[in-house]
Order: structure tokens, then C-alpha cells, then sequence
């Protein structure tokens, strides 16, 4: 194969979608849904009321405010997040066409299990810092 040949391939190659189905292929499934909906409320529940796989999404007069949701890492601690843009940090929570939550930037918790996950679609995506506590890590870097 001359030079231009390979060349040809080699730019061919960046623009044709590769398949996944060869023995040495090792495809990672997405995570299960653990939240399907968002549940909307004008106020916040109890932590009691707080379930597991469920997202509240709590507003006052048509504006966002909180989102509380059971940890994802199973140590059942009730995570709030502030909706609110006055507040830092704070979470942009969106809604996928199947009516599951996504929620932006990556929550890290800096109590408790220090759990560091992405939501997105419904879907826990861990971090691999994950029970490592933000507050040092960022003091370090």
C-alpha cells in the first residue's frame, strides 16, 4: 500500500463510525435508571417523606428552589441542592424528553460519604474520587 493509499484510509477511518462487535470489544452498559421522574412541589417534604429513586424538585411562585433526592451510594442521607443562582454553589436541574432528571455541575458531597456522582438522565455516573472529601482534594491541587 503506497503512501496515498494509507493516507486515503487513515482520513477515511476519522469519519466512518466503528463497530463494537468484535471479541476484544469491551462495551461498558449505561448504569440502570434510579430516578424516572421529578416529583414537583411547592414546598419542600419531610426527610422522612424523602424515598429512595424518588427527585423532588421544589419551586415557589414559578421559580426554582431546591432538589432533594436520597444519596444515590446508599448511606440514606437526604441531599439538598440549591436551584437558586443567588446561591454558590448552585445546580441547574433539567428534564430529558423521557421525563428523567439531569442535573448540572457533578454533585460532590463534602459530608458524610463525600460521594461524587453525576445525574444525567435518570443515571448515577460515579467519579472515580468518589469518598474522597472536595474540601482537601481542592486544597492539594
Amino acid at each position: 500500500m503506497n503512501l496515498l493509499s494509507k493516507l486515503s484510509a487513515w482520513l477515511t477511518s476519522l469519519f466512518t463510525p466503528t463497530r463494537n462487535d468484535g471479541p476484544d470489544t469491551r462495551t461498558v452498559p449505561d448504569p440502570p435508571i434510579l430516578f424516572s421522574s421529578i416529583a414537583f412541589a411547592g414546598k419542600p417534604p419531610r426527610n422522612e417523606d424523602v424515598t429512595v429513586g424518588a427527585l423532588h424538585y421544589i419551586e415557589n411562585a414559578n421559580k426554582p428552589k431546591w432538589c432533594l433526592f436520597i444519596c444515590p451510594c446508599g448511606c440514606g442521607s437526604v441531599v439538598t441542592l440549591s436551584l437558586q443562582t443567588v446561591h454558590q454553589p448552585h445546580w441547574q436541574l433539567s428534564r430529558t424528553h423521557a421525563g428523567r432528571p439531569t442535573l448540572y455541575p457533578s454533585v460532590w458531597r463534602d459530608t458524610g460519604c463525600m460521594s461524587h456522582f453525576w445525574l444525567r438522565d435518570g443515571r448515577v455516573y460515579w467519579c472515580l474520587d468518589t469518598g474522597s472529601d472536595p474540601r482537601f482534594l481542592q486544597e492539594v491541587r
